[in-house]
C-alpha cells in the first residue's frame, strides 16, 4: 500500500471513531425528556434559601439576576409542580395581539441536591401543546410547517424552485439541431 492509501485509511478510520463517539449522545428517537423535546439546560445555582421562595411563587432576585445575565426574559411568575420542581412562566409582550393570548411555560426549575438547575422549555414543546389550539388545524405536521414556520417553509421552497430552474436552464439544447 502507498502512503496515499495508508493515509486515506486512517483518515477514514478516525471519521468512523468520531462518529461513533457522537453517535452515543443521539437520544432515542421520540424520546419524550431528550432535550431537543424537552427542554435544554442553562446554569445551575447554589439552592440555599432560594427553595422556600419559590414554594411561595416568589422568584428570588438572585435567580432572576442570573436569568437576566444570560439574555433571557424575566420569569413573571413561578408555580409549584411537585416537591424540588418549579414552572416559571413569562408574559410574552405581543399579549395585545392574537400570536401569545397567555402566559407561557418558559422555564423549568428542579432542585438537585443542594442545587437548583434551571432549564428553559424547548420552543417544539409549546407547539406540541398549543399548536391545534391556537391554528385550529388538526396535523400538527402541517401546523408546524405552514403556520409556525411558514416563512422558513416558503424561503426553502424558493431554493428549490430556483435550483430546478437553474439545472433546466443549464441542460437546454440551444443551437441549430442537425438534419
Amino acid at each position: 500500500m502507498n502512503q496515499l492509501s495508508v493515509a486515506a485509511l486512517v483518515f477514514v478510520l478516525f471519521l468512523g471513531g468520531l462518529f461513533v463517539y457522537v453517535a452515543e449522545d443521539i437520544p432515542a428517537f421520540g424520546d419524550p425528556d431528550s432535550a431537543p423535546n424537552r427542554y435544554v439546560k442553562l446554569f445551575d445555582m447554589d439552592a440555599t434559601g432560594l427553595v422556600d421562595d419559590l414554594d411561595q411563587g416568589v422568584i428570588p432576585a438572585s435567580l432572576n439576576a442570573k436569568i437576566g445575565a444570560v439574555g433571557l426574559p424575566l420569569p413573571s411568575g413561578v408555580a409549584k409542580l411537585k416537591e424540588g420542581e418549579w414552572e416559571a412562566v413569562i408574559i410574552p409582550e405581543e399579549t395585545k395581539q392574537h400570536f401569545y393570548p397567555k402566559e407561557q411555560k418558559y422555564y423549568f426549575i428542579a432542585k438537585e441536591g443542594d442545587e437548583l438547575w434551571v432549564y428553559r422549555y424547548s420552543l417544539y414543546l409549546r407547539f406540541v401543546e398549543e399548536g391545534k389550539h391556537e391554528t385550529e388545524v388538526p396535523n400538527m405536521v402541517t401546523y408546524i410547517l405552514a403556520d409556525y414556520r411558514s416563512y422558513d417553509t416558503l424561503g426553502e421552497t424558493t431554493v428549490i424552485f430556483t435550483a430546478g430552474v437553474a439545472v433546466l436552464l443549464l441542460l437546454r439544447r440551444t443551437g441549430k439541431r442537425p438534419e
